[in-house]
């Protein structure tokens, strides 16, 4: 239920901050993903895992590990839409320079944003884990 109580403070704040982006270097490849487009696959996962939560409802399992997941999946999902990316650049001139600065801060956003996916991820195992338990101790 907090789950799904999540999903449309996340709508607004994304709403809020839909002209914000975040810039993604993986290898070779450049990407520029709007952060209502990331808040939109948080909340995807978010409703799958209510609907999962839902459907294993009457089988028992670690109360202590749905809470760690269900807090933590719900901050660092508020923590990537409502801190991450960059506001809209009206500047003309798009294709100056960085200053040493500028580069500096950017590289941390970047790296702030992949640690945040990351550990969104790694909280995910919990739900497989804690689906794990709930259909072996019922077994």
């Amino acid at each position: 239920m907090l789950l799904l109580l999540a999903c449309p403070i996340i709508a607004v704040i994304a709403w809020m901050r839909r002209s914000y982006s975040v810039d993604v270097q993986l290898y070779d490849t450049y990407y520029i993903l709007r952060i209502d487009l990331i808040a939109e696959f948080l909340i995807t996962i978010i409703l799958i895992t209510s609907l999962l939560y839902w459907l294993t409802r009457n089988r028992t399992g670690f109360p202590q590990l749905t809470a760690a997941h269900v807090l933590a999946t719900i901050g660092i999902a508020l923590y990537i839409t409502s801190t991450m990316g960059y506001p809209p650049n009206n500047a003309v001139d798009t294709w100056s320079t960085f200053s040493p600065q500028q580069y500096k801060e950017w590289e941390d956003m970047r790296v702030r944003f992949v640690g945040a996916v990351v550990t969104f991820g790694a909280f995910q195992l919990l739900l497989v884990v804690n689906l794990i338990v709930k259909w072996i101790k019922t077994a």
